[in-house]
């Protein structure tokens, strides 16, 4: 019996320590500490898909990582009233319409774009969905809302890119953070059935680099709102899905998608020329975080 309690005394000691080292690399590098948890929770759930197929379950668990990595790091170094800081940016809902539209339809209309160029220059291949269904809009972006965009959006925009900004331009911290949150989708190129294994790599990067400037310059102009990247999020998503810009299979034409990838840039290029790379923002809308 004494060599046991000892056994699980020394076991208790053990998690203790483990426990506080964790918490001083945390405190530490908050930054990095974000990023290596949130890749270990998603990465567990996600890469036994490349062996299996795609599971919407695992997916969906999977693609809470990011949420659940910062209301951990949040919880252990803030409290509650970080974790209160935090949560409440999700209500930050006043702010200039334009927000909103950008937001809902930011995303369509580079797309609709990409696709009317594409036509014009006499491409073709493009299946659209019936318009009689239009309805399912509203379903599919409510799905994509609850079950992938709230599992990500409180840790990149709202752990991430904050502290991010506290050392780093705005441009800056942006790229960082569209190189990482575009390798974390990694273990989905190779999930069978996946749509991410008909684009290829280094165009999905381009274009998360891309999305995430314009993901910043909201932020910094609203008020650090998590409301406002939530929708444009799931909107984005929904839009993709909807319209024919993705290919439907692995040999289906890039086009549309390159098109929306050089439209993207040419517009991430025209918001940081007139918000300046510093802070992406105009001084009187400017977040207190950024």
């Amino acid at each position: 019996m004494g060599a046991m309690s000892e056994h699980k005394g020394r076991a208790k000691e053990e998690r203790t320590l483990t426990a506080q080292r964790l918490a001083r690399l945390a405190r530490q590098q908050p930054v990095l500490s974000f990023f290596l948890l949130a890749y270990l929770l998603s990465w567990l759930l996600w890469w036994p898909m490349a062996a299996t197929g795609e599971s919407r379950p695992l997916l969906a668990l999977g693609s809470f990582g990011p949420t659940v990595a910062a209301l951990l790091l949040t919880g252990l170094m803030e409290g509650r009233a970080g974790l209160q800081r935090l949560l409440r940016s999700l209500f930050i809902w006043r702010v200039h319409p334009g927000w909103y539209l950008f937001g809902f339809f930011g995303t369509a209309a580079v797309a609709l774009a990409a696709i009317g160029i594409h036509l014009a220059l006499g491409g073709s291949g493009l299946i659209w969905n019936d318009p009689r269904q239009l309805y399912l809009v509203i379903p599919v972006f409510l799905y994509v809302l609850l079950f992938s965009v709230l599992g990500e959006e409180i840790g990149w925009r709202g752990y991430a890119l904050p502290r991010l900004q506290a050392t780093q331009s705005a441009l800056a911290a942006s790229i960082i953070l569209g190189v990482v949150w575009s390798l974390w989708h990694l273990p989905l190129f190779w999930v069978p059935g996946n749509f991410h294994q008909t684009i290829p790599l280094s165009l999905f990067l381009l274009q998360s680099v891309g999305l995430t400037v314009l993901y910043t310059w909201m932020y910094n102009n609203t008020q650090g709102s998590l409301l406002l990247a939530h929708l444009f999020h799931a909107a984005s998503n929904t839009t993709l899905g909807v319209l024919p810009v993705l290919p439907i299979d692995a040999g289906g034409s890039l086009r549309p998608l390159w098109l929306s990838v050089a439209i993207l840039w040419l517009a991430v290029i025209a918001v940081t020329a007139h918000a300046g790379p510093q802070r992406l923002a105009h001084a009187k809308t400017a977040s207190p975080s950024a």
